[in-house]
């Protein structure tokens, strides 16, 4: 029995200590969507079946599982951390989703076909991430930005939760 907890305790320091390797290197910690802020952005949003979706450092891509109820043309997730980007991988296969979750820097990638794009980033990043976007994606994409805003840029929509201090804002290229 104690090598046993051992052995756990073991796996939950590695555990930590990938997770600080990582966010070194992203700055951006690993932080689910919670199911009433994602319930809250679907409530609002309007998914055709020719959208093309991505999610910004998606983490385990609880958005894009959850977008493939509309039957969306795509579903792309990238993700940079490898044990978290394996473990959204395994997900889709197990739910048989069509979701692609791809271990790569989004910051790298072509993404002038999204129709759709949610980022729940840092701040830092999230103004990077518009910089790129606004360069890059067609005009009428809807971006969906979790707990930050796009500074400089009006949102079309602002969600707040009151207590929390967390909203979801909705900007256009």
């Amino acid at each position: 029995m104690f090598y046993f907890f051992l052995s756990l305790g073991l796996i939950v320091i590695l555990f930590l200590l990938y997770n600080i390797v990582v966010y070194y290197f992203t700055r951006v910690p690993h932080i689910k969507s919670k199911d009433s802020r994602l319930e809250k952005v679907f409530a609002n949003l309007d998914i055709k079946k020719t959208d093309n979706i991505y999610e910004l450092g998606c983490g385990t891509a609880e958005f894009l599982f959850r977008a493939e109820k509309y039957q969306p043309a795509k579903l792309v997730g990238y993700e940079l951390s490898p044990i978290i980007c394996w473990y959204a991988q395994f997900k889709a296969i197990r739910k048989k989703s069509k979701a692609k979750i791809k271990g790569k820097d989004f910051f790298k990638v072509d993404l002038s076909d999204a129709d759709v794009l949610y980022l729940f980033l840092v701040d830092k990043v999230v103004q990077s991430a518009w910089q790129k976007i606004s360069l890059e994606a067609k005009p009428g994409t809807l971006v969906i930005v979790l707990n930050d805003k796009i500074h400089g840029v009006q949102p079309e929509k602002v969600f707040e939760f009151p207590g929390s201090g967390a909203k979801i804002s909705f900007y256009r290229v």
